[in-house]
Formats: structure tokens, sequence, C-alpha cells
């Protein structure tokens, strides 16, 4: 999974949470700089073995558009 960042400033300096009426944040990386700037800290961590990622999109009547892609994160040794 990349860092890559899609931000949604939404008429502010950055991103904010959806509970804080913002869109959401499009990576980890992305809401770690947004703690860092704000908190001084990060409190989000980086996901770690056994953490599952699920990215899907739906249409207007809450349809999947092309299926969701669910991935677990596995530790290789």
């Amino acid at each position: 999974i990349g860092s890559g960042t899609v931000s949604n400033k939404q008429g502010t300096d950055y991103g904010s949470a959806i509970v804080q009426g913002g869109v959401g944040y499009s990576c980890i990386a992305e809401v770690r700089m947004i703690e860092t700037i704000r908190d001084g800290k990060p409190s989000t961590s980086f996901m770690a073995n056994g953490d599952t990622v699920r990215i899907e999109m739906l249409d207007d009547q809450q349809q999947s558009i092309f299926g969701a892609i669910e991935q677990r994160v596995s530790v290789l040794n």
C-alpha cells in the first residue's frame, strides 16, 4: 500500500476528519501528517501484521461499481 495522497481540503488549509465536517483522508500518511500539524505528533499507527484494508466505491444507489478490494497485511519472513 502506497503512502501517496489525494487531499480534500474543502476550503481549509488541510483536510479534516469526517466527524469534524471534512471528507476524510485517503491514506495513513496523510492523516499522520495532519495529526502532526494539529497535535505535534501522529496518533494513528501504520498498518500492522493482521490488519485488513477494504476499498469500495458505491454509486448513487449504493451499489458497488467495481467490487470491493480487500487485502490483509501479512509480514513475510
